[in-house]
């Protein structure tokens, strides 16, 4: 808890005020000098998380001088902006205020190591800004105990604020630790001038409590001339019945208008023994009375123990405030410094938490994207080798005639395209993506007869072994093409004998036959089976486009 360790007899200005003292004013006539000790920053006294310290250098390290000393500077602005975010009572935001424009119209170091510039600048001394050690103490140790002074301030639940700043807290209360706390915490320059009576101020005190209890007026001026004598404005000897036992431990200086008061600290406690009942409610309103001169002086004393009560509760009360007002601003600073260090750290590594956040959610999006688009790559191969599975090897045993390649077996779908100037026999492979392709596979092509004919030109003759059918219907054409002709007249007996009538005619003919149908028989091997191969080819594209179909929608 702060000291009362001086007085400043000729005014604030004319003292010296070392580090973490301010004035603080008891009243218009009194003013005493109010100091911090040492111990509230006690650097060394405190355990320190070695692997935070370390980081903490690091982010020391990694700013310029110039940077550091940007970093720890914070305008009052943020300081009081963070005062009503956190501080629920108006009296202690007022308080906070009222002392920071104090130390910026004075530049007291009553916050050391925080220092208070005369623009209104927060920021910490030379030494600690070159301490890491003592800048981490600093924020994370003593910055950590600001929720705890705030939370710990008793608040009304009617007007959110604060026992010091209530209005029930100017009324005195009963006796109790109050002023022997205040007491001890005073130097004896300052206990000697709390003891230092006004006359006059005395008198008032006096003429209060005259009124309160109804004195008669003889017993009123009784009293008055107890007072006079203590004063030193009538002499004792002349009063009858006067005790000078009672007024012993007390001094006046009639010139100075003043009471001496023992220091003692005993002394002080029996004259405040005596306004104990005034405050505890003892007394009630009712006339007291006062006939001898030492009642009065007993009712004299009683008055200087309520005067004497009243101003040390009143100083107790104004250091109470003050040092809760002082921590509040002390704390608040460091909290503002802390961040805006860490801002400034931030900025340095070119990245804010924020963005690491961010930067971690789109890499798990860019993760399951990619996850994404090597399953539907996979689907895909998958569906193409399906698609593969159904193509139909057909073992071709003789190449194209015209090719004049022998007879072999092709591992492969193979096509016959029978154009106008070439008829070859290609590969599927070789002739799918072929502008001529769909021109031998139109079901409407006149070039196909549907395995009647042995080629898919109509202006050629078909062998006698693919057209047994047109002899049995009686649409051969031996006579008209003159080199197999029939000597049973087929065709005049078609309609008699529509069943046998060429049977004979084959047999004939097939010797004389045989020798050109060696010939064409390479051409006719390119034709076999013309009806089948449509159907396998027609089946392959038709299980093509289902895949392809199927691998667009799900693409989609």
């Amino acid at each position: 808890m702060a000291r009362l360790v001086a007085v400043c007899r000729d005014g604030e200005e004319d003292y010296l005020f070392l580090a973490r003292q301010i004035p603080l004013y008891i009243d218009d006539s009194l003013t005493m000098v109010m100091e911090f000790p040492d111990s509230i920053l006690d650097f060394d006294s405190y355990q320190i998380n070695s692997s935070q310290m370390k980081q903490f250098i690091e982010h020391h390290s990694m700013l310029k001088q110039q940077d550091l000393n940007m970093a720890l500077m914070v305008m009052s602005r943020e300081v009081f902006s963070a005062l009503s975010q956190s501080v629920p009572c108006v009296g202690c935001r007022r308080s906070v205020e009222h002392l920071f424009s104090q130390l910026t119209d004075s530049g007291y170091f009553a916050l050391e190591p925080l220092t208070v510039g005369s623009s209104g600048v927060l920021s910490v001394t030379r030494v600690c800004l070159t301490d890491p050690r003592k800048l981490y103490t600093l924020f994370y140790v003593h910055g950590s105990k600001l929720n705890n002074v705030i939370d710990s301030i008793p608040k009304s639940k009617k007007n959110k604020r604060c026992q010091l700043h209530s209005l029930d807290t100017h009324k005195p209360k009963p006796l109790g630790g109050s002023w022997m706390d205040v007491w001890e915490l005073m130097s004896q320059e300052c206990r000697d001038e709390v003891v230092l009576i006004d006359s006059t101020s005395l008198l008032e005190t006096l003429e209060t409590y005259l009124h309160k209890h109804r004195f008669c007026t003889d017993c009123k001026n009784k009293v008055l001339r107890a007072y006079n004598i203590l004063v030193g404005d009538l002499d004792c000897s002349k009063e009858k019945g006067y005790c000078a036992a009672l007024y012993e431990g007390l001094r006046c200086c009639p010139h100075e208008r003043h009471i001496h008061v023992c220091c003692e600290t005993d002394f002080i406690a029996h004259l405040l023994g005596r306004a104990e009942p005034e405050f505890a409610g003892g007394y009630e309103r009712r006339e007291r009375h006062a006939k001898t001169i030492d009642i009065a002086q007993e009712e004299v004393l009683t008055c200087l123990g309520i005067h004497l009560y009243e101003r040390l509760h009143r100083i107790w009360q104004k250091l109470r405030a003050e040092e809760q007002t002082w921590q509040m601003l002390f704390y608040l600073g460091i909290d503002a410094l802390r961040k805006s260090f860490e801002m400034a750290v931030e900025r340095v590594q070119g990245i804010s938490r924020l963005e690491q956040l961010c930067e971690e959610l789109s890499e798990e999006e860019r993760a399951k994207e990619l996850k994404q688009e090597k399953k539907r790559q996979k689907r895909k191969n998958r569906r193409k080798n399906k698609c593969e599975t159904f193509l139909i090897i057909i073992n071709v045993e003789n190449s194209c005639a015209t090719c004049g390649s022998g007879e072999e077996s092709v591992s492969s779908v193979e096509v016959i395209i029978t154009g106008e100037s070439s008829s070859c026999t290609c590969s599927a492979a070789s002739i799918l993506h072929s502008p001529k392709t769909k021109k031998a596979l139109l079901p409407h092509s006149n070039g196909s007869d549907c395995g009647y004919c042995s080629s898919m030109e109509g202006s050629e003759t078909g062998s006698r072994e693919g057209s047994d059918v047109a002899c049995t219907e009686g649409m051969c054409n031996h006579d008209e093409t003159g080199e197999y002709s029939c000597s049973h007249r087929c065709s005049e007996e078609k309609e008699e004998d529509a069943v046998d009538s060429c049977v004979e005619c084959w047999a004939n003919s097939e010797d004389n036959t045989k020798g050109k149908n060696k010939k064409k028989k390479r051409k006719n091997k390119a034709s076999l089976c013309g009806s089948d191969t449509f159907v396998w080819v027609a089946l392959i594209f038709f299980f093509l486009s289902v895949a392809f179909n199927e691998d667009a929608s799900q693409i989609n």
